[in-house]
């Protein structure tokens, strides 16, 4: 779902077409948001057909005809629905989460503090598992050590959110 999030994001600032949709995201956000061909045009045809965005095709001589993609007030309600539906199974990946949070400047404050409780909840559980295999797997040194990385992570992201939270209110 987050592929869809970003690329009708990349909209929501004015009409591109797939390539620079696609450098975008991965400019702003880094390789590990890469958004591949394969993903990227299936989703633009589905959006058109939708409506949630328009296409105009634009002649070129002596190159391939560029495809031009507008948000449309259908696709910006889309993406408002998609960005704020936020379940436990969507909190629990961790892309998700930061894909709605790179985008928070699209959303009002209330939204903003439920999709962080979500994910605060989902890494809450993360830990209380952490600790209790901790005990359960105290034989095998390489489990902890992975186990371990887990939980550090997770307390670190969990320090991360808290501190965003606080900067938000100010």
């Amino acid at each position: 779902m987050y592929a869809e999030i970003l690329i009708l994001g990349e909209l929501m600032s004015g009409p591109k077409h797939g390539y620079e949709i696609k450098r975008n995201i991965q400019n702003a956000l880094g390789d590990e948001f890469e958004i591949n061909n394969n993903l990227l045009y299936p989703a633009l045809r589905r959006f058109v057909e939708m409506g949630a965005i328009s296409k105009e095709v634009i002649q070129s001589e002596g190159k391939p005809n560029r495809h031009v993609y507008c948000l449309t007030e259908t696709g910006e309600e889309i993406f408002l629905e998609m960005i704020c539906d936020f379940p436990g199974k969507l909190a629990a990946r961790q892309i998700e989460f930061l894909v709605r949070v790179a985008l928070f400047d699209r959303l009002e404050p209330e939204i903003q503090q439920e999709i962080m409780r979500n994910r605060q909840e989902v890494l809450q559980k993360k830990l209380e598992y952490y600790r209790k295999a901790e005990q359960d797997h105290v034989q095998n040194p390489y489990v902890l050590k992975v186990i371990d990385l887990q939980k550090a992570q997770t307390e670190l992201e969990l320090k991360w959110i808290q501190s965003l939270s606080q900067e938000m209110d100010q």
